[in-house]
């Protein structure tokens, strides 16, 4: 591999377990069982459950609205691989997949060095994309569906015999609603089909989650499809990585509206089979702007995109990529401090025209335009910003080309598309082994500090994911792995 990440810092150790005795076919009125050496979650969980050693998560497994599922520092919990089909009437037969219910709370705050770990049941060697769930939170805040809904169904259970648990946003949202705590986690192989073919969980699904959430310092590994998705809400997240996804790194819909720093996505080869990108933004499946309703709009400071140096495809996917970062259908994006390193990667930005007619000089907290400013971006291409659903036709009107503080490589975007790519990440003043600064480069300065925006930002001028004050991935302990299998 090259430019390996974090390759200093080691794997954190997972159990080795035997699940199957302790599992119960069929027990889905007992939500808890304690076994003789691995726990197990089917079902649903109906009173307040404390996880203190590693669990085993048996199919669907929902927790009720008023019901707190805590997992403490150091637990592992093992995603069932399901059945070869789906089970549309025992559910707790299929892929394990954890459900937070509306007004529900999962804590789950682990320490660097004791992370909690949710995995797959193959042993370490044969593990891959998919083979589990993953983990869906679902709360009250304001979302916009494509009808204009206030309340969406989360696509991966529309198949579902009762679709009521899965069902978020409200049409009498709280924006600050608190659907828990997640501290030091990291989910991974996970994203798996789980009742329906081509609508797979992600590994971290946030549908209307409110503010009043903290997610912070978690990690998503070898998604089957997204790292990280959110659908509309107004939660706000600090320290994510997303490592080796096959689909989106970050994706967003249906008008969330909140704030990311320090986020990382990282990747060695292509993949997905419909198209993905380290950013995909959309305002809502039909594309429309909704009158009187929010579009979708993250405002992210301090990421760090790393593409692949070349494009090598994972065995058993097609390799279609559409853009490093891709601003689609009305969206609205705030995109600051970063770096976007998209090496080999057929595309390094790809704005939507309604996007692209809408970059603003300065953030704003009301204006109805997009801020993309003070950021570094590196692509070899050709065709390096694009416009519209057509990733050959290039931008030659010089709108990103208007601000500045945009640091390319001989005009990227501009009217002759072509660049000289950088020769590295250290070229743009990063360490490639952790992504943190180093002493000299264009990272260290120029940036600019977003707290006038909100005080949830760490004021810093410096760019990039990992700063001089916050080295958070070479931070004692081992909470992050870079294993692919």
């Amino acid at each position: 591999m090259k430019k390996y990440l974090l390759g200093a810092l080691g794997i954190a150790a997972l159990f080795t377990v035997s699940c199957k005795k302790d599992m119960i076919e069929n027990d889905v009125q007992k939500p808890f069982i304690p076994g003789v050496s691995v726990d197990t979650l089917v079902g649903n969980i109906s009173s307040n459950v404390t996880l203190t050693r590693t669990t085993y998560l048996k199919g669907v497994v929902l927790v009720d609205s008023l019901v707190t599922l805590t997992v403490n520092p150091g637990v592992t919990i093992i995603g069932s691989p399901g059945g070869q089909n789906p089970d549309l009437i025992n559910l707790s037969n299929n892929k394990g997949t954890l459900v937070i219910r509306r007004g529900a709370k999962l804590i789950a705050n682990g320490t660097a060095s004791q992370p909690i770990v949710w995995t797959s049941a193959q042993p370490a060697g044969s593990r891959n994309f998919g083979d589990w769930g993953g983990v869906v939170i679902l709360g009250k805040a304001t979302t916009v569906t494509a009808t204009g809904g206030a309340e969406g169904l989360y696509e991966a259970f529309r198949l579902a015999p009762n679709t009521v648990p899965y069902t978020y946003g409200s049409t009498t949202p709280v924006d600050n609603d608190n659907s828990g705590s997640m501290k030091y986690n990291r989910i991974e192989f996970a994203g798996g089909v789980v009742l329906e073919a081509n609508r797979e969980v992600n590994g971290l699904t946030l549908c209307g989650v409110g503010s009043g959430t903290t997610i912070d310092f978690v990690e998503v590994s070898n998604s089957g499809d997204d790292a990280f998705e959110f659908f509309g809400g107004r939660v706000n997240c600090k320290h994510l990585l997303a490592w080796n996804t096959k689909d989106d790194d970050y994706d967003f819909d249906e008008g969330y509206v909140g704030n990311l720093q320090f986020i990382i996505a990282y990747r060695g080869d292509l993949a997905d089979n419909s198209g993905s990108a380290f950013i995909e933004s959309d305002n809502n499946p039909s594309g429309a702007v909704i009158a009187g309703k929010v579009r979708t709009r993250a405002t992210i400071a301090n990421a760090t995109f790393v593409g692949p140096d070349a494009l090598t495809v994972r065995p058993g996917v097609t390799g279609t990529f559409d853009a490093g970062i891709w601003f689609r259908r009305n969206s609205r994006i705030n995109f600051a401090n970063s770096v976007a390193y998209c090496g080999a990667l057929p595309t390094a930005i790809g704005l939507s025209p309604t996007t692209r007619d809408d970059i603003d000089a300065l953030p704003s907290a009301t204006a109805d335009r997009s801020y993309i400013r003070y950021n570094l971006f590196q692509s070899s291409s050709v065709n390096p910003v694009v416009w519209d659903n057509d990733e050959t036709n290039a931008i030659v009107d010089g709108t990103f080309l208007a601000q500045p503080d945009n640091v390319v490589i001989n005009e990227l975007g501009g009217v002759t598309q072509q660049n000289t790519a950088w020769a590295n990440l250290a070229a743009m003043g990063i360490n490639a082994a952790d992504l943190t600064l180093l002493p000299t480069g264009p990272a260290r300065t120029g940036g600019l500090s977003l707290t006038f925006l909100d005080p949830f930002f760490v004021s810093t001028t410096q760019r990039g994911a990992v700063i001089d004050a916050d080295k958070w991935t070479i931070a004692p302990g081992s909470w992050i792995s870079i294993a692919n299998n």
